[in-house]
Parts: structure tokens; sequence; C-alpha cells
């Protein structure tokens, strides 16, 4: 391996844990190729120099990457960079195609439906409709390197955004930016729960796997910066090919 020194950097004026940030110094440069599938990352003694950290800070960060599969450590051998077949999902991230290029993998989308319906009791509520208004919805698969990872339905209302029913491309794009583009409208917050479910006949068919196998249903709220509900979505998720990552620091937690 021949990476640049200056490449393993940390910032000690950060209030992140040192451990997480070469956590995440670690895992952009193998987004960003710098650090190659199959290679040996340095051995915790000299990320520890390279650092400036104690051996214990660098062995708790190689171990969440470890977790995350990012890197696989081979007894007697070292830890090397490996090739992830799962796609880690995280919050950090408000719109699924920046989640994915987060990730250093190539997002894209199937149209299975759109149209103009009544939305149910939940969608209503979310979006803060009256009884009488109508929402667009947008069902798709989406992809992360031609994979089949979530299957997802959105609604929005219609009478604010009426432009979506004719919207070219929609299907393809990020939904976000092309309301911010269009309507000026940046979500700035997302509500998400999360539920454990198995996937139906229907949804496994789209996801290119099996019927029943274990899922995560994913409901979020996504808001302007105002407070104004933009969108209500729903998806299922494609548990052999993905899956939910999350990281708490102090400050964050209360109790």
């Amino acid at each position: 391996m021949d990476v640049p020194t200056e490449l393993f950097r940390i910032d000690r004026q950060s209030k992140l844990p040192l451990y997480d940030q070469i956590e995440r110094n670690l895992r952009q440069l193998i987004i960003d190729s710098t650090l190659k599938p199959g290679e040996s990352v340095p051995s915790e003694w000299e990320l520890a120099k390279l650092y400036g950290v104690s051996r214990l800070t660098v062995r708790k960060a190689l171990d969440h990457l470890v977790r995350q599969r990012w890197l696989s450590k081979r007894h007697g051998v070292g830890t090397f960079v490996t090739k992830p077949t799962i796609t880690s999902i995280a919050p950090s991230k408000l719109s699924f195609t920046d989640q994915i290029l987060a990730v250093g993998k190539k997002p894209s989308s199937r149209l299975v439906e759109s149209g103009v319906a009544q939305p149910g009791v939940e969608a209503s509520n979310a979006l803060q409709l009256s009884k009488e208004e109508q929402v667009f919805f947008l069902t798709r698969v989406r992809y992360a390197n031609d994979v089949p990872i979530l299957l997802e339905t959105a609604y929005l209302s219609l009478a604010r955004f009426p432009g979506l029913v004719s919207a070219d491309g929609l299907a393809g794009e990020s939904l976000y930016d092309h309301l911010f583009r269009t309507y000026r409208v940046r979500v700035a917050r997302l509500d998400q729960t999360l539920q454990p479910v198995k996937l139906t006949e229907q949804q496994a068919a789209h996801l290119q796997t099996k019927t029943g196998m274990p899922s995560i249903r994913s409901i979020c709220v996504a808001y302007t910066g105002a407070g104004d509900p933009v969108e209500y979505s729903i998806s299922v998720s494609n548990g052999y090919h993905s899956e939910f990552y999350f990281t708490f620091q102090k400050g964050d937690i209360n109790g």
C-alpha cells in the first residue's frame, strides 16, 4: 500500500471523539478508492503513530469498521479493505441519492407506478391535508450499483406540487433536488420510524429476492426548516443487500 501519510488525519480541535474521527477518515479513504478492496491497511501500531493516538483508540475505530463490513480482519495476517455487498443507509444524509453517493456507490431508480390518489389517514395526517385533498404518489425501486435495495412510495400534496404529475424524468432523479430546483422547497429534517417486517411476494419480486425475507419498513416524514411537512414515504428494504447504520454521540442522547 502506498498512501500518502498526510491523508491519515484528524482534527484535534473537533469535539468528535478521536476514534470516531479515525473511523470517518478511513471510511472516506475507502470511498475515494485511496484504500482499495483487497488492500491491507496499516497496522494498529502504524495507525496509532500516524494519528498520534493510542492503539486502543485505533482498535476501537477499526472494530467499528469491521462490524460495518468496510474492513475484515485475518488473524495473524492483518486488516484488509473489503468489497461490500451490503449498502449502509445512514440518516446523516437526508436524500437517498446523497446516502448512496456518500458510501461510494452509484444511485439509480426504476419507476414502478405514479399518479394521483386519495391518501390514507396516515399520509393525510402527516402532510396536514384536509379530507378532500389528493396526493401525488411515486413508487420506485431504488438501486445502489444496480442492486435493488429499497422499494419506496412517496406521497406529496398535489395542491402544493401540481407539476409533479407531468414532470419528466422524475423517476430517475433526486426528488428533493427536483423540489428545490422547481419549487424552491428544501428538505431540512426527516423523522423516521423503523419496523421489522417480512417481504410480501410482490415486494420481493421488485427487490429480486425471496418472499418472506426479513426487511426493515421505514416510514419517513420530511419537513422544511420552518417545520412544514413536504413528503410522507414508506419503504421496505432488501434485507440481503442493505442495512441501516446509526451512530450516536454525547449531546444527541438525553439521560
